[in-house]
């Protein structure tokens, strides 16, 4: 980054991640801000990160800045629809996949990331219950996301969460024990220190630039902010320096190495930061550090056979679960509220039980070695005491195979249920308080199981009144179907409304029903699916169908590579993709997959290769160099 006068910023170029400190913007005031000044610099325009869009300018788009006007009023006029011939075997296409790759090589920790990067770095084993201001996703669906930026909000956040950090390291003999790794009064412990926790820190090498800079700092926190022991104020000053650096803030990627393709070939570092990132949700543990030291992460095969081995650790099953839990909305379940008029069974703390049960059924899932079809029919669900009711089963006795809150498989031998689509939490979640929600249950299938691109309603749709009508409206199809047959309607709720009403034989809390109001229910309906038309009549039907569909299983693999590449899918992905939609493959084998994919180990140059090149006469202010001139 270039710098005009008394520093200010000329130009917003990419620079190396060693370079890049000369213009990091959390510093503070003070003594000590002055000397985290001298490492970071303070160009106010950085945050945000390279090339994002501000949050002001979102906002005031936002919903919430909008005034409130009258009723709305149905208008469709300007209202477009994707195309799509319309036909007994077509229905809405898939999502197509952006022209071109949004990667970049200084993507941020999201606010999870951090928190999993600082307790692995210093040995925290419980929360530190962070109060960051939130992420701004932008409409991806995954805080895995390459875009996060630090605004004005946060900047100040990290600079005070870095000051807790470091006094809270010096102040901990276990934490002081685990990052110095030597004697204070011995000789060398200084530069042992400096380089121990900078690559851990920083997830790569620690150059001899960083370790002149870092040792300069050190030296001079025994004057800035004296504690009587001069050590441990360079270990203070040093940590709460590191935290707020771009290589700890920012997955950074910096190597300049080419392949065949023209892609960025990463180095072994990088390799390993992707995988940590992507499998730990933080930074590479012991073992793969050492295969980076060893050059061993060079190959896709030296990289799948990491990626085997980290899929046997118990760490990674929380990385797999956050992926199905943000996929398939599991925070849709806080918006469960039922009428306990209607349904006074309903026990306490029901959307904890359910998002319990859900959570539970999805980990079993995996440590099985499942994957989509499993998660679509596997034959039971877990229940407590207060859910196994709502089942249809009735409240056993405590049993050695319950888990710690009293949960446990109930399994469903006949058939009546299957999969997590026919379980109490995602019926709940895609209802309402009384009645049931065949619009959002259709809805969740169309869009988050087969990836289509339908758009939302036109303003003021979801007030539209039911037509004038001599037929009796007594079941919720009935309405659905008056009220979704009217003018543009049927151009999406035609898709919509078939696999929808197929859960119909559930109601508002998931328990089954065969009639409402005193008509039966009538759960058949017919879709499209893989370019056929299927019947179905109920959900256990349905799933089947999706559990077996190559458009269900494409979808599924497309999200993978959206959650691991930390952006939307993109036309240079599709010979990945299909290979991994190829076929009915566990978890484990997409895993693999995407970390031996060209994208995962070689992804698409950024910028050109000569703004990035390490020591190659760049015009910016080094950090060796700030130090030494406010330093002194």
């Amino acid at each position: 980054m270039a710098r005009g006068p008394a520093g200010t910023v000329r130009d917003m170029q990419w620079t190396p991640p060693s370079r890049a400190r000369a213009a990091w913007p959390l510093v503070g005031a003070g003594p000590a801000g002055a000397a985290l000044a001298a490492v970071f610099g303070t160009c106010v325009a950085c945050v945000g990160g390279p090339g994002r869009a501000s949050e002001d300018a979102i906002a005031a788009t936002s919903p919430a800045s909008v005034s409130p006007g009258p009723d709305p009023v149905v208008d469709a006029r300007g209202y477009d629809l994707p195309p799509t011939t319309r036909g007994r075997t077509t229905s809405f296409p898939p999502e197509a996949p952006v022209s071109v790759a949004t990667d970049t090589r200084f993507a941020r920790l999201s606010h999870s990331q951090y928190e999993h990067t600082v307790r692995d770095l210093l040995g925290i084993r419980e929360s530190l219950d962070l109060t960051f201001a939130p992420d701004a996703l932008n409409g991806f669906g995954f805080d895995t996301s390459n875009a996060l930026r630090v605004d004005p909000r946060l900047g100040p956040q990290y600079r005070g969460m870095a000051e807790t950090l470091a006094e809270r390291a010096v102040s901990d003999g276990a934490i002081f024990a685990r990052i110095v790794p030597c004697d204070p009064k011995a000789p060398g412990c200084r530069e042992q220190f400096l380089r121990s926790l900078g690559e851990r820190a920083f997830r790569g090498p620690f150059s001899a630039e960083d370790l002149t800079s870092f040792r300069d700092l050190f030296e001079a926190a025994a004057t800035l902010s004296p504690s009587g022991d001069a050590f441990r104020d360079g270990v203070r000053l040093t940590l709460e320096a590191m935290l707020q650096a771009p290589e700890f803030l920012y997955r950074t990627e910096s190597s300049v190495r080419i392949d065949a393709d023209g892609n960025m070939r990463l180095d072994d570092f990088e390799v390993a930061s992707r995988l940590s990132y992507f499998l730990y949700d933080s930074m590479p543990d012991d073992d793969l550090f050492a295969l980076a030291r060893a050059g061993q992460l060079h190959t896709p095969d030296q990289v799948e056979a990491a990626a085997r081995h980290m899929l046997q650790k118990p760490r990674v099953l929380e990385k797999l679960v956050a992926f199905h839990d943000q996929v398939w909305q599991f925070g849709r379940y806080a918006r469960i509220s039922p009428d306990s008029a209607t349904y006074p069974n309903v026990p306490k703390n029901f959307v904890h039980r359910v998002r319990q049960a859900t959570t539970l059924f999805v980990r079993d899932i995996l440590q099985s070695g499942g994957g989509l079809a499993e998660l679509l029919t596997a034959p039971y669900a877990y229940a407590d005491a207060g859910l196994r009711p709502l089942y249809g089963a009735p409240s056993p006795a405590a049993s050695a195979t319950e888990t710690a809150g009293g949960f446990a498989r109930l399994g469903f031998e006949h058939g009546e249920r299957k999969g997590l689509l026919m379980q109490v939490g995602y019926l709940a979640s895609n209802a309402y308080s009384i009645r049931t929600d065949p619009i959002h249950r259709g809805l969740f299938v169309i869009r988050n199981l087969l990836c289509r691109d339908i758009p939302d309603p036109p303003p003021g749709a979801t007030s539209t009144p039911p037509p004038p009508t001599d037929q009796p409206i007594v079941t919720t199809r009935d309405e659905v179907s008056l009220v979704t047959g009217q003018s543009f309607c049927p151009a999406c709720h035609s898709e919509i409304n078939p696999p929808g009403f197929a859960f119909e034989g559930f109601d508002a809390i998931g328990q089954q029903r065969t009639t409402e109001n005193g008509a039966a229910v009538d759960t058949a309906a017919t879709m499209v699916l893989d370019g056929q038309r299927v019947s179905f009549d109920g959900a256990a039907e349905l799933v089947e169908r999706l559990a077996h569909s190559k458009e269900a299983h494409r979808c599924y693999s497309r999200r993978w590579l959206e959650f691991a590449y930390g952006r939307p899918l993109a036309e240079s992905d599709r010979a990945t993709w299909d290979a991994i939609a190829a076929d009915s493959l566990p978890i484990a084998d997409i895993i693999v997959a995407i970390v031996r994919s060209s994208e995962f180990l070689s992804p698409a140059p950024s910028v050109p290769v000569t703004q990035r090149a390490r020591g190659r006469g760049e015009e910016t202010a080094t950090p060796r160099a700030l130090a030494q001139g406010r330093l002194q």
